[in-house]
């Protein structure tokens, strides 16, 4: 598996590097120091990360948990998803928190196609929950943002395999919400009827995962069904 630019900690004034040539429009919150890893000049795009990421994987060891309303836990292989048909997106990733973007060419697997398969089915207003393999990371998304066709499971950046930076061998894509609901290494996915909160609400850092209008004009984004931008 290809991987990218090498992780770098942060510096006590991992702030302040980000504004160097290559993004210098990114604007770090008031909390950038609560990131273990930050690097705004990596390609194909930044390199951000709140915890330690897990230890490298290959796709072939993937051990995905997958759990319903039922509460029986369900672990998937990479076999059980190969079958899949693989789609192609061409989308950014966008990070309204440290305002950038970048377009890139994604690879993967509907998410709708993976609750399908596997009946992983929540009430119509229901939430599924999506667990990073760093073990702390976790995000959520409606039943509705779950089942748009651009929510996907992505394997591939670039016309490469994913790489661990950026979140591989397995992440969530969701172009069309804020770049932090699209959970890197996902170890799990579970049903919920009500919406368990992710992380980010959770530590006060993001009232809402929607894009803001101007995001969404800029770039020609859709927003979910029946969820308008911010203002």
């Amino acid at each position: 598996m290809t991987t990218a630019s090498l992780l770098l900690a942060p510096s006590p004034r991992a702030a302040d590097r980000s504004q160097g040539v290559r993004r210098p429009d990114i604007r770090p919150p008031k909390f950038a120091d609560k990131f273990a890893l930050l690097d705004f000049e990596a390609d194909p795009m930044p390199i951000i990360s709140m915890f330690q990421p897990p230890a490298r994987s290959r796709i072939e060891n993937l051990s995905l948990a997958i759990r319903g309303e039922d509460l029986r836990t369900h672990r998937l292989g990479w076999a059980a998803l190969d079958g899949l048909p693989v789609r192609h997106l061409r989308a950014a990733l966008v990070c309204q928190i440290f305002n950038w973007h970048e377009v890139g060419d994604w690879r993967g697997i509907r998410l709708a196609d993976v609750l399908d398969r596997f009946e992983l089915a929540t009430h119509e207003e229901g939430y599924y929950a999506f667990f990073s393999g760093d073990g702390q990371y976790f995000e959520t998304l409606s039943r509705d943002e779950a089942r748009d066709p651009r929510a996907m499971l992505a394997i591939g950046l670039g016309g490469q395999d994913l790489p661990h930076e950026y979140g591989g061998p397995l992440r969530l894509f969701v172009p069309f919400l804020q770049g932090y609901k699209s959970v890197k290494w996902l170890s799990g996915i579970q049903a919920y009827r009500h919406d368990p909160a992710g992380i980010k609400r959770l530590l006060g850092q993001s009232k809402t995962g929607r894009l803001g209008q101007s995001w969404l004009t800029r770039l020609g984004i859709e927003p979910a069904e029946g969820r308008p931008g911010d203002p």
